[in-house]
């Protein structure tokens, strides 16, 4: 084998283990929610499920969420899915919108859905004759 050859067969394997590395060495990207999940609204009592899937793990992850009447986290999964899905379930009391919500896992994180019983208005008292 001649000296150019050997010299190029050297770069080559140099960029492979390069490539490898950073595949391998890169941390996994937690997970934000997905944008078309913001804005959803309630005036009341809300149950919100969020679902976090394709993890790649059964290690239980924490989530955060954040709503215009405060934020709640961190939560852990009510569930894990024996295929690393995991769900959690957060609840509200107000008027509550949904700005954002994380996990610390990998995987698409979204709303599943959510529950919200209306907040019941106080009577008005009636003026005694």
């Amino acid at each position: 084998m001649n000296h150019t050859k050997i010299v190029t067969l050297m770069l080559a394997v140099l960029a492979l283990v390069a490539v490898a590395h950073h595949q391998f060495a890169t941390r996994a990207r937690a997970a934000d929610l997905n944008p078309g999940n913001l804005g959803a609204t309630c005036n009341g009592t809300g149950t919100w499920h969020f679902v976090n899937n394709q993890t790649g793990t059964t290690t239980p992850g924490t989530l955060n969420a954040a709503f215009s009447c405060g934020s709640e986290g961190p939560v852990g999964p009510f569930k894990i899915n024996p295929n690393g899905n995991q769900q959690f379930f957060v609840e509200t009391s107000g008027e509550c919108t949904l700005t954002g919500a994380t996990t610390n896992l990998p995987g698409n994180l979204v709303l599943s859905d959510f529950v919200c019983a209306a907040a019941t208005p106080t009577p008005t008292p009636t003026a005694t004759p």
